[in-house]
This record gives structure tokens, sequence and C-alpha cells, in this order.
């Protein structure tokens, strides 16, 4: 059973005792790193962890808010999106030739909504229709279409090459539409596991097709919720099961409420039940070990749920 947890800011320095409390493999986040962090960190893990796998994640046709101080908004407050850093930057020309006024914008696996209500080529007048804080680097959807997709960036390749040197590693490809992108990691890295990431509605459709591409595919319901809605994601979700091969796993929200409390509710753990009895071979814990209260509890709690399900 595989025990994936993604280290940041609250657990970098824990890697090794993550580890020993039962995580089977380590995330990286690429989209919160530069090249020369990400090689930094693996050096790092590399002299604690020689053996343990490391999944770096790339970005891949992932849209993301740039970056910014962390802002609190609230409903009905209006700000700007811009190309130019004159607002909140989003780095993404494609998204300001594709969204039109009217249409919603989705942030942060849907924690927060803007309406858009003006357009220009290079920003966004928006207003925001469901409130929180709005952090850097947090994804972004439109949720009326999806976004054509950009080529993959120069960026993923320079993570890609300070990755290499420090195996095993694998990569896994946020935002895949059909499978088809695998190639582009099997091209550049042979040899190294390619993981893909079901998260949006090109991908649900294309399941199989993705499946028959990559080592390992994660279902990211964040960003899939966000893309398909609450109500679309469950009656698809609630009525997927897993392939033999290659192995699948859940990602997004599976323990959140790990991030700031001690134990997780008991919808979360039925839930984890279901997924295992389902055949999902094992879970990604996100914020509960990269930027929750407790890492080391996140872990050996998850590792403790997976073991004794798995043994009932």
């Amino acid at each position: 059973m595989q025990l994936v947890a993604t280290l940041g800011p609250a657990s970098l320095h824990l890697a090794p005792r993550i580890v020993a409390l039962g995580a089977s493999s380590l995330r990286l986040n690429a989209s919160h790193m530069t090249p020369e962090s990400l090689r930094s960190t693996l050096a790092q893990l590399r002299t604690l962890l020689p053996s343990t796998p490391v999944v770096v994640d790339l970005q891949g046709a992932k849209m993301r808010l740039g970056v910014f101080e962390p802002l609190p908004v609230h409903l009905d407050d209006r700000l700007l999106f811009s190309l130019d850093n004159s607002g909140v930057p989003v780095p993404h020309p494609e998204l300001f030739r594709s969204v039109a006024p009217g249409e919603t914008l989705s942030a942060d696996d849907d924690r927060l909504r803007f309406r858009v209500e003006q357009v220009s080529p290079s920003s966004l007048a928006v207003r925001c229709i469901q409130g929180g804080t709005l952090r850097p680097r947090k994804g972004l959807n439109v949720l009326e279409h999806p976004v054509d997709p950009w080529d993959l960036s120069p960026v993923d390749q320079q993570h890609l090459d300070a990755a290499l040197p420090f195996a095993p590693v694998a990569f896994a490809l946020s935002f895949m539409t059909d499978g088809r992108e695998a190639a582009w990691i099997r091209s550049r890295a042979p040899g190294c596991p390619v993981i893909g990431k079901v998260e949006r509605r090109e991908a649900v459709e294309a399941i199989d097709s993705i499946r028959a591409s990559v080592d390992t595919v994660w279902i990211c319901r964040g960003d899939l919720g966000a893309q398909l809605g609450p109500v679309p994601l469950a009656r698809w979700f609630s009525g997927f099961r897993p392939a033999p091969s290659p192995p699948t796993l859940v990602a997004g929200q599976v323990l959140e409420h790990l991030t700031a409390h001690p134990l997780p509710t008991r919808s979360e753990v039925c839930h984890l039940a279901d997924l295992l009895d389902r055949g999902f071979a094992g879970i990604v814990l996100s914020d509960e070990t990269a930027v929750g209260s407790d890492p080391l509890n996140a872990t050996s709690t998850a590792a403790h749920l997976l073991s004794s399900l798995v043994r009932r």
C-alpha cells in the first residue's frame, strides 16, 4: 500500500522521520521551487535518504497564480488579475485570450471563486463571489470550459534536468490531456517512472489512454473538482474503478482534517476504507504534510489507517 507524503515548508527538515513513520515515497511540488532549489533539496534528501523514491511533480499544463503576498479576499471585493504584475500576477497569456465577461475563475482547488467583469489582452477585472485567502502559486481554473493547454514549458525541462542526477526519482505530470504527454518525459528521462495526474475533463474522457501511457495514475480531486464541479465529480468518482495495472492512487483532500487537527474525521476514515475496498493502491498527502501543523502525526495516522484498513 503506497503512502506518498508531500514535503513543504512544514516538513522538509522532517523527511527522515516521515519515511520512518511509514511514507513509501516523498513528493516535491516543483511548481513552488526554482530549478536551483529543487536541485539543492534533492541533494539534501539523497544525503539523508539515499534509496527513498522521490516524486518530482512538474507543472505541465496547469495554470497557477504568480508570486505575491497572501491576500485576504472578501465577498464582492474587486481585484485585477494581470499578466504584467500590475495586479495579482497570472503568468499565463492563454488565460486572457480564453475568458469572457460573466465566466467564473476558481482558485486554490475551488476554495475561492471570482466572476470575470472585464477582459483585456493583459488583465482581468474580477469580483469575488467566494472569499478566502488568495495565496501565491495556487492553481487557477475557468469553470465554464478548459483553457487550451500550452506546450510543456522550459521550466519543466529545467526541473527535469535538475532532478535526473538524484535517482530514484519519478516524474508526475499535472493536467495531462490524453497520455501523449508521457512520451515527452520518457524521451528525456528514460527509465524514470511517469505518473499521470487526472485533473481535467479531457483526462477523465481519456482515462484508458492515460493508463496505457504511464506507470502510476493519480486521481487528483482538487483541480478535478474545480473543473467538473462537485456533483459531477462525485458521480464520476463513485463509479470509477481502478484497473489492476497500473496502480492508481487518490490525491487531494483525502485526510485534510489532519492539516490542522490531530485526528481525521469519521467520514474521511470511512471514505478511505471504501477507496481501498475498490482497489486503489494508496493515497497522496498534500497539505496534510506540506503545510500542516503536525506533519509527523499526519504521516503516522495515515500509515496506521492504511495498514489497519487493509488487514481488516
